[in-house]
């Protein structure tokens, strides 16, 4: 037999880690994946499975068909829900599903850099921004509909396209605001951009072009 140092041990002693304990088990209510997962992530002990669609309290959220813009439960119960675009979905080694939204800011929540809030030129007015962030699938509401529209088209009118309408994206981190329309993006920024503008034209028509004197004043920010 061959002697070996103190707490090694050889190739024919080694014993293999016992498997992870499987997750609990779920609630009925709480949100389910549906199908299998497109992609696994994370060590063992810490996996991630990423799918790409759920369902939670009757409803099913899918990327395929989407990237649809929801409205979730906000964590203060005076502020307004908050709308994202769910970009992932995810189900943590625990089984909690969680989905990574691209997040929309309204005008009164985003900070500017010299300080105070932007305000509001319409009550349905979003701002876009590149930030994400995870949350719990069940504080997801319902979906709803974001319009992108360039400054230099007409505004939606309400009661024939209902909806968020989004003419600038934020700046998290220098926080300002920029055209849709800008050319200062990443191009992989600027083509994500024109895909949802391209979207809203395709769920809508074609945008009106607006009038010299209708043009919104620009901001000084």
């Amino acid at each position: 037999m061959i002697n070996l140092p103190f707490n090694q041990v050889s190739d024919e002693d080694e014993v293999e880690a016992p498997p992870p304990p499987p997750p609990p088990p779920q609630n009925p209510d709480d949100p389910k994946p549906i199908g299998d997962p497109f992609r696994v992530s994370g060590k063992v002990g810490g996996r991630k499975k990423h799918y790409d669609s759920f369902e939670f309290d009757g409803k099913q959220y899918s990327l395929v068909s989407l990237e649809d813009p929801v409205m979730l439960v906000p964590e203060d119960k005076e502020q307004k829900p908050y709308v994202v675009i769910i970009k992932d979905i995810i189900q943590n080694f625990n089984g909690s599903i969680m989905v990574s939204g691209q997040w929309f800011y309204r005008p009164e929540e985003a900070e500017k850099k010299g300080g105070g809030r932007w305000k509001s030129r319409d009550s349905r007015e979003l701002f876009y921004s590149f930030h994400r962030d995870e949350v719990h699938a069940d504080s997801v509401m319902h979906k709803c509909v974001v319009h992108f529209v360039p400054l230099n088209k007409q505004f939606l009118k309400s009661k024939q396209h209902p909806g968020f309408i989004v003419q600038k994206v934020y700046d998290t981190l220098e926080r300002k605001l920029w055209n849709l329309t800008d050319e200062d993006f990443e191009d992989v920024k600027q083509q994500e951009i024109a895909e949802l503008v391209q979207k809203t034209r395709k769920r809508i028509g074609e945008l009106l072009d607006i009038e010299p004197e209708e043009a919104p004043p620009a901001d000084k920010e």
